[in-house]
């Protein structure tokens, strides 16, 4: 059996994140990563067995950390009474908010290798994971506060679904386009004074008809 060589696989993480970051996802070289970290094709073979193993290991940690994060954040928020949700739900959101940007630049290089390297299936499964927990978050907080926008037709599981994706994936632009976290920090607080406007027609059962 082959033999690892200390330091080789922190060498080749390395070197693999410059590949797909410089070349994306499908047109990345296990080749050049390996030569670049001074060492063989075999040696990523002996720890990753294909491609997107290797670019798991890169983005995987920052996925289950945001995932963590969020699930965090949106667990406390829901402990509260019905009430409690309602009066709190715009103060909550305006001071933890900024933890899960906080997150995404302290793992910059590893969403943005997530995020531009093509409809693979991390990134998929990501956004699912994401918009699980945040529609999930909403469901809960309607039941625990006895709102009618379910029972009403003005919010259904798709329209959620739909809103939460287009939030999420548009907060998410601000990598892909390497934006400075100051002023992401501002587009995504004015992304989230647009949809919590929205938001309050859909929870208010004087919303309005459907256009």
């Amino acid at each position: 059996m082959a033999k690892r060589v200390a330091g080789v696989t922190e060498k080749l993480m390395e070197a693999a994140k410059q590949e797909f970051l410089k070349n994306g996802y499908e047109r990345a070289s296990l080749q050049t990563i390996a030569e670049k970290a001074g060492s063989s094709k075999g040696a990523i073979y002996i720890r990753y067995p294909d491609k997107e193993s290797l670019y798991r290991s890169l983005v995987q940690p920052a996925i289950d950390g945001f995932c963590e994060l969020l699930q965090s954040v949106l667990y406390q928020f829901n402990r509260l009474s019905g009430e409690e949700q309602t009066r709190q739900m715009l103060r909550r959101s305006n001071d933890e908010f900024p933890k899960v940007v906080d997150y995404l630049y302290d793992h910059f290089d590893e969403f943005k290798l997530l995020f531009t390297s093509g409809e693979n299936n991390a990134y998929q499964e990501f956004i699912h994971r994401v918009v699980e927990l945040d529609t999930g978050c909403t469901a809960q907080y309607i039941e625990a506060s006895g709102n009618d926008a379910v029972s009403s037709g003005r919010l259904t599981p798709e329209l959620n679904h739909l809103l939460s994706s287009a939030f999420y994936t548009g907060m998410f632009e601000v990598v892909i386009h390497n934006m400075p976290k100051e002023q992401a920090m501002k587009h995504i607080q004015k992304m989230r004074r647009f949809y919590t406007a929205g938001w309050q027609t859909i929870f208010s059962s004087d919303g309005g008809e459907d256009c």
